[in-house]
């Protein structure tokens, strides 16, 4: 199961740097995310997600449910012969519309602050690849960021 999150985040990460990493245009420096292990702190205790965060987990929750809508083969494939992998797909595609939400009032307010939307895409994909990248980055330390990514989409109570 860790495994197939792991390759699919890897798919999806790939997927959304892409188009910023091919862009030869407006270079921004993206803000800085602090650098942690994970077994410092959980993701939950992590505080209030910066803008840059948020751009990137909405990026990333997006991109999942989109390529698994566009990939049925991919949905499939989650529940054969596995009971809780059905269940995935239906989660991905909460947190789809969940990312979808955060990524849409990150980007209201980067755009509120004169930035513009290209320069919010990247900025979102490099916060998310440095945290990934933390400690060395790997599938720990993704999932990690997929599990913090969860927490920021999670409707707030």
């Amino acid at each position: 199961m860790k495994t197939t999150f792991g390759a699919i985040l890897a798919g999806v990460l790939v997927l959304a740097a892409s188009p910023a990493l091919a862009a030869s245009g407006d270079r921004t420096t993206p803000t800085q995310v602090p650098t942690q292990t994970p077994v410092e702190k959980a993701p939950e205790a992590e505080g209030p997600p910066s803008l840059d965060e948020r751009l990137g987990c909405g990026v990333m929750l997006v991109t999942i449910d989109e390529v698994l809508q566009r990939n049925p083969q991919l949905a499939a494939s989650f529940s054969k012969g596995n009971s809780a992998g059905a269940t995935m797909v239906p989660m991905f595609k909460l947190l789809g519309v969940s990312g979808g939400q955060v990524l849409d009032k990150a980007y209201a307010e980067g755009v509120a602050q004169g930035a513009a939307p290209s320069a919010l895409y990247r900025r979102g994909v490099a916060a998310l690849s440095a945290r990934i990248n933390q400690g060395g980055g790997g599938k720990d330390q993704a999932m990690a960021v997929f599990s913090r990514c969860m927490s920021v989409a999670a409707p707030q109570s």
